[in-house]
């Protein structure tokens, strides 16, 4: 169920982003999605082999999120991959509109 739940969900972010004109906000946006997600994702190496995967799924509905101009609920994913992996600092907010 979850695997269909996630595979829907990317086929509608994929269409979405697709289908979407990139305005200059939601570049610069998606810009400070994927620092972050770069950051988080230098600590999947260290961490346990189940976590890690755990993690990684999370950081990339995180950066499909981001990438469909939603980087509130990306960061929330970004922040739980975060608690996984046992990460102290939290992502910057991104600033809302």
């Amino acid at each position: 169920m979850r695997n269909i739940l996630i595979t829907s969900l990317g086929l509608a972010l994929t269409a979405a982003v697709t289908l979407g004109s990139a305005t200059p906000a939601s570049a610069e946006t998606a810009g400070r999605c994927s620092a972050e997600i770069q950051q988080v994702r230098a600590a999947l190496p260290g961490a346990d082999a189940a976590v890690a995967q755990k993690a990684a799924n999370r950081i990339q509905l995180a950066q499909q999120l981001c990438q469909a101009n939603n980087p509130r609920a990306g960061m929330k994913e970004l922040k739980v991959a975060q608690k996984l992996l046992g990460l102290d600092s939290q992502p910057q907010a991104v600033a809302q509109r």
